[in-house]
């Protein structure tokens, strides 16, 4: 299968999968070299994919020396984020670690966890350092699911999160090539996307039902919002080489609920089995040539 063939073929199962899905929708994908994608320019609210350049930009500032992850920081009863997380249910009054932090930002998608991450970098800096992850069109307004009295003004105004496919894809993929940070650092990050408990859109059919993609592994990050469903990620051989990257952006379908079999997250679990497919297939046509 060339590249065409492949870009083809993936324009084909996006239709399938996602053209009869109600509100916006965008993909970016990359894979042995090929890139494909669908609106990936469009800008989409990031929810909790904006955690993954924190953990990008908190890696990065550790290596400089200005950020130590072996700190402990005290979390008050004041700092309580609502949404996604573990945190907020424990009692006040616990230190974790910064690598702690970094820790639960990914792995349960803690907002309390990733806005005391924040506040250690520095809202401004972050966004100032967003360009040199491949971001230009990302931007955090603020801490995230806080009450207004915690609001930026931005945020008050009605500003949220945003970001594109594009984008996310070239933070995950410079991030698996190592050309944003060092080789210990880049396999914390990869480790902590590996251990995500949250599974249910990409590794969801990659690495159970789909017989013939056994042997792969999924580092992800989503991000879900009433009106969103987000799921990014890297998809390893067994050898620990990338088989792809990929993003999928879904926003303004009707139904607000957060569950399992929301037609957007199994819409995004079948396009990644599709694509994963579709990639394997074309990595056996070009060793046959």
């Amino acid at each position: 299968m060339t590249g065409l063939a492949l870009a083809s073929a993936l324009a084909a199962r996006a239709r399938q999968r996602f053209g009869r899905l109600p509100g916006r929708h965008a993909l970016a994908l990359e894979a042995g070299g090929e890139r494909f994608g669908l609106a990936e320019d469009e800008a989409f609210p990031a929810a909790s994919l904006i955690k993954l350049p924190l953990l990008v930009l908190a890696l990065r500032a550790a290596e400089g020396g200005d950020l130590d992850l072996d700190e402990r920081v005290e979390l008050a009863p004041a700092q309580r984020a609502s949404g996604s997380g573990v945190l907020q249910e424990l009692d006040p009054g616990l230190s974790p670690s910064v690598r702690d932090l970094l820790t639960l930002m990914i792995v349960v998608s803690d907002n309390l966890a990733a806005n005391a991450v924040l506040s250690r970098l520095g809202l401004d800096r972050v966004n100032a350092a967003l360009s040199s992850l491949g971001m230009l069109s990302t931007r955090i307004e603020g801490p995230l699911q806080v009450e207004p009295a915690r609001q930026t003004p931005r945020q008050r105004a009605g500003h949220t999160a945003q970001t594109t496919a594009g984008d996310v894809l070239r933070l995950l993929v410079g991030l698996d090539d190592e050309r944003l940070l060092g080789s210990a650092a880049t396999a914390f990050a990869r480790e902590r996307l590996r251990s995500q408990r949250l599974r249910e859109a990409i590794p969801r059919l990659v690495t159970g039902e789909a017989r013939d993609t056994d042997g792969l592994s999924v580092g992800s990050k989503g991000g879900w919002i009433a009106r969103a469903r987000h799921d990014a990620g890297v998809i390893w051989r067994s050898d620990g080489t990338r088989l792809m990257a990929l993003v999928v952006l879904t926003a303004d379908h009707p139904d607000t609920r957060l569950r399992l079999d929301h037609p957007a997250t199994l819409a995004t679990a079948r396009f990644a089995r599709d694509a994963v497919r579709l990639a394997l297939l074309a990595e056996r046509g070009r060793e046959r040539q």
